[in-house]
């Protein structure tokens, strides 16, 4: 099974060099859309806005998916 690297930017940059093995572009998808909603859910609850980004290689480090969210909380008038 294919393996893959998660590089997550978010106002710091933690670069995985562990991965996960992932059947297809399908699974890597999914698996990016589930780690952008974890890194958001980390995030303090007192945040105006949260910017993540997720890059992810494969094993001969080309970039096959990128991945980002911009949420922007305000208070309604």
């Amino acid at each position: 099974m294919p393996r893959f690297f998660f590089d997550i930017h978010d106002g710091d940059v933690l670069r995985d060099d562990v991965g996960h093995d992932c059947p297809d572009l399908q699974a890597v998808r999914a698996e990016t859309q589930r780690a952008l909603g974890g890194l958001v859910a980390a995030k303090p609850l007192d945040a105006n806005a949260i910017q993540v980004r997720v890059d992810v290689r494969d094993d001969s480090g080309k970039r096959v998916v990128t991945a980002s969210l911009l949420a922007v909380i305000e208070d309604a008038p």
